[in-house]
């Protein structure tokens, strides 16, 4: 008879199995941790660029002056304009020319009405008998302009290569602006309309002050042509 090969117990197999199944399990348990971690910690790709404008300070507000303001508002006019500004520059000792540039859109408030502190006491009377009173009113006037910051905008912007960027163009293009909203509110086809609502409005605050009627006359500007003479030209 052959001799038979001697058999393996299972108690001898059963460490050889418990450790190679530890000898695997752990690199996989290793792994599978890890790829949790990562894609926890990594951050999602964002569907879109996104930026938030923050105020990071505000300084503190101080009033410098306080004035008593005398003034009747009779009608405000909404001004747009487009100004269009270059800084025209030499480059290469004068051998290039090169511009920056800009088109603003500005849009803005014009207010007109009456500065009641010119008005002197010899400027108002009234006829007991009659029971009319007068008043002789200085000429309307622009009395305020306001910018409006919320619809006004830079609708282009360019500057040439060799250009060096002036910050100040942007501030320039507003004043100018300011400067053109006060000139529409000079404007002789603005004033009638000023003048007419400052007399209904006066009208009807002397008549509840007890008065029968209000004749309304109206001084000229130093130096420039009365204002009903404007409206006839």
């Amino acid at each position: 008879m052959e001799p038979r090969a001697p058999e393996s117990s299972p108690t001898k197999l059963a460490p050889t199995m418990t450790s190679t199944v530890a000898r695997f399990a752990w690199p996989a348990a290793f792994v599978a941790i890890a790829a949790m971690g990562f894609g926890y910690l990594r951050e999602p790709k964002p569907s879109a660029p996104t930026s938030e404008v923050r105020v990071d300070h505000a300084g503190a507000t101080v009033v410098r002056e306080l004035r008593s303001l005398s003034r009747l508002e009779t009608s405000s006019m909404h001004v747009e304009k487009v100004i269009a500004l270059s800084d025209h520059q030499q480059r290469l000792r004068g051998l290039v020319d090169a511009d920056d540039s800009l088109l603003f859109v500005a849009v803005g408030e014009v207010v007109l009405g009456v500065d009641l502190s010119k008005l002197a006491e010899a400027d108002v009377r009234s006829d007991p008998a009659t029971g009319i009173a007068y008043v002789e009113l200085p000429a309307p006037e622009v009395l305020s302009t306001r910018f409006d910051e919320t619809r006004s905008y830079v609708h282009t912007r360019k500057t040439d290569l060799l250009a060096r960027r002036n910050e100040g163009l942007e501030g320039a293009a507003r004043r100018e602006a300011l400067a053109a909203f006060a000139a529409a509110g000079r404007d002789p086809r603005a004033l009638p309309a000023a003048k007419a609502t400052a007399e209904k409005q006066l009208r009807s605050l002397a008549k509840a002050w007890g008065a029968k009627d209000l004749v309304v006359s109206w001084k000229g500007p130093s130096g420039e042509v009365p204002l009903d003479d404007l409206a006839k030209k």
